[in-house]
């Protein structure tokens, strides 16, 4: 397989187990509740034959052997990019997605794999301050974003956007390769960018104490 960067393949979580045609839905049952996952893979030699959902298992007798179970055809290829497995996953509702080549079994996808591969591949745990910012759809530029943060000596390694959940605004969150922000945060400023907050900035989470202290001083007097 080639190795792509964010494709299931690279995701995939190969200690999850899977089932056999001849396991009984006791059985099925104890490696949910071992794993803590409500579907499981059901795999005939290396033939995907669907997927188990613990639903259908409450529904029969304990001795059933999946041979007999009607699993549902739920998978994805390992081809497909992390933002579309995304999608599907929502979509089925399942917490294991099945990862299937040319129906062959090759692996499956937990949540838990995907936030091991984005604390890994994405940089979301490296050392560095976050930024959030609120901008106008209209206004956004995320390459005007990435020019501010540039001129100011140093760089986005992350940015997601979501839609503000009281407005049509767009939040836009950065990582950032520096924890000094300061230059920064007053750049946005200037700029009339709307800071929601800002995290993992030492210096600047210092001065914004600073400021407070000596605001408070002011109201004793």
């Amino acid at each position: 397989m080639q190795n792509y960067t964010m494709y299931a393949e690279r995701i995939m979580n190969l200690n999850l187990p899977f089932v056999r045609p001849e396991d009984s839905a006791a059985q099925v049952l104890g490696l949910m509740d071992e794993y803590k996952v409500r579907h499981l893979p059901l795999v005939n030699g290396e033939e995907f034959q669907g997927l188990v959902y613990e639903e259908d298992l409450m529904e029969i007798d304990s001795e059933t052997p999946m041979a007999t179970l009607h699993a549902r055809p739920v998978s994805v290829s390992p081809q497909c990019h992390l933002y579309d497995l995304v999608a599907q996953w929502v979509n089925a509702e399942v917490d294991a997605m099945p990862v299937i080549d040319q129906g062959k079994y090759v692996g499956t996808v937990d949540a838990p794999s995907i936030l091991r591969f984005l604390a890994e591949q994405t940089h979301w745990a490296e050392r560095g301050a976050v930024i959030v910012l609120e901008v106008a759809e209209r206004d956004l530029a995320i390459s005007e974003i990435a020019r501010l943060v540039e001129g100011n000596g140093t760089k986005i390694i992350a940015c997601t956007t979501s839609q503000a959940s009281d407005s049509s605004n767009v939040v836009v969150t950065l990582k950032l390769h520096s924890e000094d922000v300061q230059p920064v945060i007053a750049t946005f400023q200037r700029h009339a960018y709307t800071i929601q907050t800002f995290l993992h900035a030492p210096k600047a989470e210092e001065e914004m104490r600073e400021r407070y202290d000596a605001f408070m001083r002011f109201l004793k007097q």
